[in-house]
């Protein structure tokens, strides 16, 4: 476990919750839903995949905000980045590979973390 003040903790959850319940709706509903839809279309995915995944961005997003799903949370939206990084990696997108490195990375982090809340 690696222990983080509790002000850090909040700081990377409030910022994967707003990023991720983000992208989350632009992959459910809205103008850009359309085109999340072609891209999962061009990359394999069956129909709806995207709303599939962007409900689990939101949830994930939501959960890492609360302490006691914080890390179940966490884990999930991880495995989330990992789908996300092979199919970039798969497709030679390698600029889009950033994102999810980084996403991936603080939600690895924040699994991993303990902070003095327990």
């Amino acid at each position: 476990m690696i222990r983080l003040p509790r002000a850090a903790v909040w700081a990377i959850a409030i910022f994967l919750g707003v990023a991720f319940v983000a992208v989350g709706m632009s992959k459910v509903g809205g103008a850009s839903a359309t085109r999340w839809a072609e891209r999962f279309q061009q990359w394999g995915y069956p129909a709806h995949a995207e709303k599939v995944v962007g409900l689990f961005e939101i949830l994930g997003g939501l959960g890492v905000l609360m302490p006691g799903w914080r890390r179940a949370a966490s884990l999930a939206l991880g495995a989330l980045m990992i789908g996300a990084l092979g199919t970039h990696a798969l497709h030679a997108e390698f600029p889009r590979v950033v994102p999810p490195l980084v996403l991936g990375g603080l939600a690895s982090l924040m699994y991993l973390s303990h902070d003095r809340e327990r």
